[in-house]
């Protein structure tokens, strides 16, 4: 007779269009082989979770994978747990579309296994107050919670068993769970780890061992072993072995025979990675006591490439709800609008999360996508205002039939500009140097270059509102400081001028100082089109003639009248010219890889990199005497 129950199991997320590559590489490393092994063992049962983005990309691409899954869930050996279809956040989205997303899964998994999950994976153990009701609305019974958490909240002698959460009157067990990791992001064998914690908790008889799937295949190749597969074979093996003193059950079972010891209620509750990834991107408020902020939330708004994601996503969620009239075409946008939901896309994840340029881009395209479904047949173009990274300050929005433009008033930059037939936001690079992301963001500097920054500290821009009817945006800002123990005051009114089909941004610089002024008015995009470096190409335009750069080395070049920024596919390009000559420097923007285990055979250096987009610095020198006034303007196309 056995003397221990023990749940294993497996949990896998990535995000929705991460590349091909880096699904394969998670499916031969970590799927594949669990699923492999476990099948020469019948005896032995676990659980598995799989968001619905993965389960469409293993349709699509292992249809061998699927028909032993369906096999092995039929015949009692696997439990799938649903959560949602593109495992997102739950503090970071709406409840409605918590719901929708759990309901999307169970749908699938029902449709296609034959049998509705009865647990739910919350990914990074992400949880709010409302979930109790979401999951048992959406026939829910059971999740899952890290074990340390639990013991922050019970005696120590009792992390092993179900306790159970309430939220009008709907109730939801929960199981306390360990991860098999023996050190941060290093899997370790599931019987290794229950033998450890048999030795720290003698008294429990019941365990619930997951891994992530992620650090699997990152971690096989530690164990000295020439496969992951002989790695799996080797633990489920132990376990036969070994079965009269551990019997493996599925937390279904394990459901229907142990009774919840108590109910408690709970306001956050996350993984001890995105814990720590959050305390460490939030900067705003202090974090001496973590616990009475909601820090999924704020780190959010302390990370500018997911600040500005998660506005967008807000601003089409906000646009989609208010949309009356076909019920498909509402259903098809918020199809599109819960593809950008995916939690990997709101931190920095163990794959790489919002790092990723092509989950970045697709996310954006995406909510391009579900707004223009949304969008009435007979449109017109439109300025409008609105809080709409909600600040509590204005910041314009410009919608055409070709391109949608929102700027940042505090900077007087672009944030977002997205182009409807393609659906690319080229202002979403990054620069992870100057933690910048965006276009057009004005600075001076010492004449003749890009380096010597003269007005480092800096108010804000401000916001001029000008009747929405003229189309134009103003904002003014005073560059005031010291140079060469002179005072200095520079004024800087910048207007955007919005076309249907381009905008302009129109400069006036007046030396309000009684000394002469020499200086390099410089403007800075992170500006992005494609995933990969080598889908990009830039060509300047210099006394009317094309002139090719090599974008994989840092470039300079003087007296240009404008540059073009293009794709392989050749269906698109960004035009950025200019009525006076200027000086334009650029680099590519190379990040090294987040995940601390990189494949040992890889032996291309570009491998190890992110390609995040290119900075692109534009430069005019002026020599302006007291009182002296210049004039210049940028116009930005996008032509097909």
């Amino acid at each position: 007779m056995q003397s221990f129950r023990v749940v294993i199991g497996m949990y896998n997320n990535l995000p929705y269009n991460a590349s091909n590559a880096l699904y394969e590489q998670e499916y031969q490393g970590a799927w594949r082989p669990f699923l492999s092994g476990l099948y020469k063992f019948l005896s032995i049962k676990s659980i598995i979770h799989f968001s619905g983005a993965i389960f469409s990309w293993l349709e699509k691409n292992h249809p061998e994978y699927m028909y032993l899954l369906t096999e092995m869930v039929r015949r009692g050996q696997i439990e799938l747990l649903g959560g949602g279809f593109y495992n997102p956040i739950a503090s970071l989205i709406s409840t409605q579309d918590m719901t929708g997303q759990i309901e999307a899964l169970s749908a699938f998994i029902r449709k296609t296994f034959g049998k509705r999950p009865s647990g739910a994976w919350l990914y990074e153990y992400a949880w709010t107050a409302s979930l109790p009701a979401i999951l048992q609305n959406s026939k829910i019974q059971y999740t899952f919670l890290p074990a340390q958490y639990c013991m922050c909240l019970y005696p120590k002698d009792i992390p092993c068993f179900p306790f159970a959460s309430e939220d009008h009157r709907k109730i939801i067990s929960l199981f306390p769970a360990f991860e098999s990791r023996a050190s941060a992001g290093i899997f370790e064998p599931y019987e290794k780890t229950l033998l450890k914690l048999q030795q720290a908790y003698p008294q429990c008889n019941t365990y619930v061992i997951m891994a992530d799937g992620h650090e699997i295949a990152g971690s096989w190749e530690e164990s000295g072993l020439e496969s992951p597969d002989v790695l799996f074979e080797r633990t489920f093996a132990w376990f036969q072995k070994n079965c009269l003193e551990y019997d493996t059950v599925t937390a279904a079972q394990l459901n229907k025979t142990l009774k919840s010891t108590s109910t408690v209620y709970f306001s956050q509750c996350y993984s001890e990675r995105y814990k720590d990834y959050c305390q460490g991107t939030i900067k705003q408020v202090a974090m001496n006591n973590p616990e009475y902020i909601q820090i999924s939330k704020q780190s959010v708004l302390d990370h500018p490439l997911v600040y500005a994601l998660y506005q967008k996503l807000n601003f089409v969620s906000t646009m989609t709800g208010l949309f009356r009239g076909d019920k498909s075409r509402k259903r098809a946008s918020l199809d599109d609008i819960w593809r950008a939901q995916s939690g990997d896309l709101y931190w920095i994840g163990p794959s790489g999360g919002i790092l990723l340029p092509e989950a970045r881009l697709a996310a954006y395209a995406s909510l391009i996508e579900a707004e223009k479904t949304i969008r009435q047949n007979r449109f017109h173009h439109y300025l409008s205002f609105d809080d709409l990274n909600f600040d509590g300050v204005k910041e314009a929005l410009f919608r055409s039939s070709v391109y949608t433009c929102y700027l940042r008033s505090g900077t007087a930059s672009v944030s977002e500009f997205d182009s409807l037939k393609t659906g690319i936001n080229y202002a979403c690079g990054w620069n992870a140097v100057q933690c910048s992301t965006g276009c057009f963001r004005d600075s001076i500097k010492e004449e003749g270059g890009f380096e010597k920054e003269l007005f480092a500290e800096s108010e804000g821009w401000n916001l001029i509102e000008n009747a929405k009817e003229t189309m134009i945006v103003a904002f003014s800002h005073d560059f005031i400081g010291k140079i060469h123990n002179q005072s200095i005051s520079l004024a800087c009114r910048k207007n955007y001028r919005f076309e249907n089909d381009f905008f302009s941004i129109d400069y006036e610089l007046v030396n309000k100082s009684s000394n002469a002024l020499s200086f390099r008015f410089c403007t800075e995009s992170d500006i992005i089109a494609m995933p990969t470096l080598e889908e990009h190409g830039i060509k300047v335009f210099k006394h009317r003639q094309k002139q090719s750069l090599d974008v994989h080395t840092v470039f300079s070049i003087d007296s240009i009248d404008g540059f073009e920024l293009s794709e392989s596919h050749g269906t698109e390009k960004l035009l950025i010219r200019a009525d006076m000559p200027f000086s334009l420097m650029g680099s590519p923007n190379l990040l090294q890889k987040p995940s601390k285990h990189q494949s040992n055979s890889s032996k291309d250096p570009s491998e190890s990199v992110i390609f995040e987009g290119f900075s692109m610095k534009l430069g005019w020198d002026f020599a302006l005497p007291a009182e002296g006034t210049t004039f210049f303007s940028l116009s930005i196309h996008l032509e097909y």
